[in-house]
């Protein structure tokens, strides 16, 4: 086989940190950046098209990061992404 299959959980030896909606895809790639994480953020299969027609309201970009940075990277999101809820 020529060429290496990918998963949607890893690209190119990343690792799939989570997948982000567009509303919080500049946030996070904005909190990565302070955080010195390099990463890769796009859309699978054909989202990236649909983005381009459709405005991509609805559409996540998928953020993938080195390994070592990994945990940081999850750690970050949950800390300022994810919703907690209330009691």
């Amino acid at each position: 086989m020529f060429f290496k299959r990918k998963t949607k959980e890893e690209y190119d030896g990343l690792r799939l940190v989570k997948a982000v909606m567009p509303n919080f895809a500049g946030m996070y790639a904005e909190i990565l950046r302070d955080n010195d994480i390099p990463f890769i953020a796009r859309q699978e299969g054909v989202a990236g098209y649909m983005k381009i027609v459709t405005g991509g309201l609805l559409i996540p970009e998928n953020f993938y990061v080195k390994s070592e940075d990994y945990d940081k990277a999850l750690e970050l999101y949950n800390a300022f992404i994810e919703i907690e809820e209330e009691n």
